[in-house]
């Protein structure tokens, strides 16, 4: 009597399963990552001199002068790490309205430059306060600037407006609303400083046209997205069209049944 028999293998249905897990799994490994935010409660409340940095869940704060100090070469205090609960610095410095723990206060017209050890991401929100120097009436000063650098070292900026006062008179801290357009973008470094509205439809803070230590603000709460390399993209790439060109072989070639 002559049976026919098909050579034991995994079952199509789990091959099928198993290429799917893999072909999910690598989609995932290739999204950007959002990591946890930037909160400054492991940071040592300080002053921070211009070239001065402090790093925290993979990125690295660079501080900056402002754009006098740059040009002559001058170091100063440019910013700190603020503990909102202590009564002396909020006295000096102004905390802001809806601060809880510590933040990073920008003073003196100068700024912050985030990296993450040569390596892409994405800025995904961050809260926000302008930090006037003396007490002013509630309007709007000002503008948050950011200039961030892409992978091929061309620029692209945005601005977000400052949150107003609080009843008492202290400006608050507020979710920045940060253009989607230039949060989809990809960078190796982001820089963050302030600007003064002239009066006259533009923004102020550079050599030519000095913000006078007024150009400052407070950050906290700050959400990066990780980007893989792209040499991950390219192995998800490989490993979905090897899972295709499986697929089509199987439906090629069948398994030849032997006959005994």
């Amino acid at each position: 009597m002559n049976r026919t028999v098909t050579p034991l293998g995994i079952p199509r249905r789990a091959t099928r399963a198993l290429h799917t897990i893999a072909a999910v799994a690598a989609l995932f490994c290739a999204l950007p990552a959002m990591a946890t935010p930037i909160t400054f409660e492991t940071q040592l409340p300080n002053a921070l001199f211009n070239g001065e940095s402090i790093s925290e869940g993979g990125y690295e704060m660079l501080v900056l002068g402002s754009p006098i100090a740059n040009e002559l070469g001058l170091f100063g205090s440019f910013g700190t790490v603020v503990n909102s609960k202590d009564p002396e610095t909020c006295f000096a410095i102004g905390c802001p309205a809806g601060a809880s723990g510590q933040f990073l206060a920008i003073l003196n017209d100068g700024g912050v430059k985030f990296t993450r050890a040569g390596q892409q991401f994405q800025l995904g929100s961050l809260s926000l306060a302008f930090l006037p120097p003396i007490s002013v009436p509630d309007g709007d000063y000002g503008l948050l600037q950011f200039s961030g650098i892409r992978g091929d070292g061309t620029v692209v900026s945005s601005t977000a407006a400052f949150p107003g006062q609080a009843g008492n008179g202290s400006f608050t801290f507020g979710s920045a609303l940060i253009d989607q357009k230039f949060r989809n973008e990809v960078l190796t470094s982001l820089t963050v400083n302030a600007c003064l509205f002239d009066g006259n439809g533009g923004c102020f803070n550079s050599l030519a046209n000095s913000a006078e230590g007024k150009a400052q603000f407070a950050l906290d709460d700050i959400s990066f997205n990780a980007v893989p390399e792209p040499g991950s993209f390219l192995l998800v790439g490989l490993g979905i069209g090897a899972i295709g060109l499986t697929r089509r072989r199987s439906k090629a070639s069948p398994s030849t049944p032997a006959t005994i």
